[in-house]
């Protein structure tokens, strides 16, 4: 029993053993099992993510596709609208060159009339003068303008060392080039117009774009055909008056070119006989052809009709040069013509002459006394001062004169500014007209009671000299009128003192530029020594020369104008400069200048001039440096 109860024991141990054993085992393979359903499912759910992120890639790659699917179409669909309002606006500009050339064929100019300001900037382009006869030679590129004006100037196409016009096979002539003629005896001024119907000059704009109605004479000049580029320029002309010239250029190649189809071999024709003949039926075949092309084109354009001149250069050459070539055909006839124009032209110019002995007599009677102009009525005063901005705590002073005397200038050097002090308020300057309207320049010192007022020159085609003064200037509200004149004392400047007189407003004679008529007065006296001391010598005798004539033609001017004598003023723009801020340059008037200027104020804010019984003493003795103290004190420095 004990033996069986043993091995039950052993038996259940073993049992238990297997048991556990297995069941250890069953746990393993279960841990194995979970792991591997693990690995499973983490290699599912990362080939689900996978999947995901493929579909998510291809679903934004589709979108990108289409993105640029859209873009392309986009795309494609503004280049085809680009393309239509291109091909519109080709087809509009078409059109309207059609409309403008029909109209322009009708009579109907498709140019507008260019107003009086760009008359004058046109005359000034060309450096238009009334004294001489300017003759333009235009027509489409490529015809011979440039060789038949160096012809008409007697000088050959080769002759550029002495100024003759550029030629070639190309477009050369691409601005407006002036051609004066070689003898100055002869007031011809030829111009080389740019060839119209190039990229560069629009045929139907043409007239306009090169001004040129300015010209006395245009010489319309065709090689091959004429074009309406020709008949544009002949309908502009006759509607501004201007006479005309058809000229047909290169006859001597064109005659050749029809002998040629004649049929003529120089290499056959030796004795010369064949050529004579031919060249004969060429030559009138070649004019009959173009005039009655020319006939036509005018009928054509209801035009009348109008000859044609017939030329080659050669020929035109030897009879500017006064030889008797041979084969002219027209080229006598055109410069007769041309030569009668200008000679018509000067008998125009001999009334304009009686008309402006007219004006100056007119200008006579105004130095006399006798005003051309009417006082103005209160309600005009007014008007003026509010244009002007007149305050009456205020000094106004203007600086009035012929154009081009330095105005502008001096007002700058006044104000103590220099030209190129165009940021903090300097007046406009230049070699040109600029001041065109009144400009009102108060000192840049709020402290300084002075108001500056740049008047439009006199004299030029904006302002007449003989209307300059009170009507249309409205220069009688002023304190005070400077008289500014640079080179002479004209009648502009009689005017101006006449009329102040008779407003009592108080003026100064000032003659501007001093420096630089010295320094041509030095040069006159040919002065070209490098020794300090010569120079200072020779200066010194240019400067009192310069004082001594200035004064004296004002002196001889005022007297034959029944004006009193009155003082000149003679100044330069640097020094008054310098003057003003109280450094020590060579001067002349500028602090006499400066200090009656100073006085006149200070006497208008005491009482007018002749009710004070004595000079303010702050204004001579230099006690102060302030040009105008809070007390009413204005100065010169001492060390001035």
């Amino acid at each position: 029993m004990a033996q069986a109860a043993k091995a039950a024991n052993d038996a259940r141990l073993l049992a238990e053993a297997a048991a556990h054993t297995a069941n250890a085992e069953a746990k393993q393979r279960a841990a194995e099992a979970e792991e591997a359903r693990k690995r499973t499912a983490a290699v599912q759910e990362q080939a689900r993510k996978d999947a995901q992120a493929a579909q998510e890639q291809a679903r934004k790659l589709q979108e990108a596709a289409n993105v640029e699917k859209r873009k392309a179409t986009a795309a494609q669909e503004a280049a085809n609208a680009s393309k239509k309002v291109a091909e519109e606006e080709v087809r509009v500009a078409n059109a309207a060159k059609e409309e403008a050339e029909r109209k322009l064929k009708e009579g109907i100019q498709p140019v507008v009339t260019p107003t009086p300001e760009e008359v004058s900037a046109a005359k000034r382009k060309v450096q238009y003068r009334e004294d001489l006869f300017h003759f333009a030679v235009a027509g489409v590129a490529g015809g011979g303008k440039s060789s038949l004006i160096n012809a008409f100037r007697g000088l050959r196409n080769n002759d550029v060392n002495i100024g003759a016009a550029a030629t070639s096979v190309t477009e050369t002539t691409l601005t407006m080039a002036r051609y004066p003629n070689p003898n100055a005896e002869y007031p011809y001024v030829w111009y080389d117009i740019p060839g119209a119907g190039t990229l560069k000059i629009p045929d139907w704009q043409y007239f306009n774009a090169q001004g040129l109605y300015v010209f006395d004479c245009i010489i319309v000049l065709f090689d091959n055909r004429f074009t309406m580029t020709d008949i544009a320029i002949l309908t502009n002309c006759r509607r501004f008056k201007i006479p005309t010239y058809i000229v047909r250029s290169k006859a001597d190649q064109h005659i050749r070119n029809i002998m040629k189809d004649m049929g003529y071999d120089s290499d056959v024709d030796e004795s010369g006989d064949q050529k004579k003949k031919l060249y004969q039926a060429a030559q009138q075949q070649f004019i009959q052809q173009t005039r009655q092309s020319v006939k036509d084109n005018l009928e054509n354009a209801n035009m009348p009709d109008q000859r044609v001149y017939i030329v080659s250069n050669e020929p035109m050459l030897g009879v500017v040069k006064e030889k008797r070539p041979r084969r002219v055909i027209d080229e006598i006839e055109l410069l007769n013509d041309l030569i009668g124009e200008a000679q018509t032209r000067r008998g125009r110019l001999e009334e304009l002459e009686k008309a402006n002995v007219a004006r100056e007599e007119a200008e006579r009677k105004l130095a006399e006394g006798i005003q051309p102009l009417v006082t103005p009525t209160p309600d005009e005063v007014r008007a003026v001062k509010q244009l002007a901005q007149y305050r009456e705590g205020l000094f106004h002073i203007a600086v009035a004169g012929a154009s081009g005397g330095g105005k502008s200038s001096l007002i700058n050097a006044f104000r103590g500014l220099r030209n190129m002090d165009i940021n903090i308020g300097a007046a406009a300057t230049g070699v040109v007209e600029t001041t065109t309207v009144m400009v009102r320049c108060p000192d840049p010192n709020a402290d300084y009671p002075y108001v500056w007022y740049d008047v439009p020159g006199a004299g030029t085609l904006k302002t007449p000299d003989w209307q300059y003064f009170f009507n249309d200037q409205g220069l009688d509200i002023y304190d005070c009128i400077i008289v500014l004149f640079d080179n002479r004392f004209t009648m502009t400047d009689i005017a101006v003192l006449t009329n102040c007189k008779r407003f009592k407003i108080p003026t100064y004679i000032v003659r501007s530029k001093a420096d630089q008529h010295i320094y041509n007065i030095m040069k006159d006296m040919r002065h070209d020594s490098d020794n300090d001391e010569d120079r200072k010598q020779h200066y010194h005798i240019a400067r009192l020369q310069f004082i001594q004539q200035t004064r004296q033609s004002v002196k001889d001017n005022l007297e034959n104008a029944n004006i009193p004598d009155q003082r000149v003023y003679i100044v330069s723009n640097e020094t008054m400069l310098s003057v003003v801020k109280e450094k020590q340059p060579k001067v002349i008037d500028e602090i006499e200048l400066l200090n009656d200027l100073i006085w006149e104020a200070q006497t208008r804010r005491l009482g007018r001039r002749e009710d004070c019984c004595e000079e303010p003493a702050a204004v001579y003795n230099g006690e102060l440096s302030q040009r105008w103290n809070p007390k009413g004190s204005l100065a010169i420095s001492k060390s001035v």
